[in-house]
């Protein structure tokens, strides 16, 4: 079950990238890989980001979120499975403020808690620290951890 969940994580974070095509294509990728009783815990670091509960509260945030961002793209570097219904993904966003122009690019960490094929939970890092405590593991990297090659 555990390489299952990592190509549901990994599914997931290629279609974000269709997400800063609007509403409907946000909507169907909440309905997609969402639990209805999900939680989703964005980067705390950034200034909009609020805990969401639910598959309302998620999809209305990623709504506002993704569109701000022209050519957004997810790279991802590593996907692990971490036990049997927890994934972590480490990879690097590339995106441009639709309005400001602004570049967007550096890592990030996300944490996934799967059940059934769909998220019940999912945090996102700027640290491979911070995922890791997430997820209950020790070390201050991935390395230290035993989840890089």
């Amino acid at each position: 079950m555990s390489e299952e969940n990592v190509e549901v994580a990994r599914r997931y974070l290629k279609a974000t990238e269709e997400g800063t095509r609007g509403a409907k294509a946000i909507e169907a990728l909440v309905s997609e890989f969402w639990e209805p009783d999900g939680d989703y815990y964005p980067v705390r670091a950034f200034p909009e980001a609020t805990p969401c509960h639910g598959r309302d509260e998620i999809m209305n945030f990623l709504i506002a979120l993704y569109p701000a961002w022209e050519d957004y793209r997810y790279v991802i570097k590593e996907a692990r499975a971490v036990g049997d219904d927890r994934v972590l993904v480490y990879g690097e966003i590339h995106a441009e403020g639709r309005a400001s122009g602004l570049a967007l690019e550096g890592d990030t960490y996300h944490c996934f808690w799967v059940r059934h094929g769909r998220f019940i939970r999912a945090e996102d890092h700027l640290t491979a620290k911070n995922a890791l405590h997430s997820l209950g593991l020790s070390g201050e990297t991935l390395e230290a951890a035993g989840l890089s090659e």
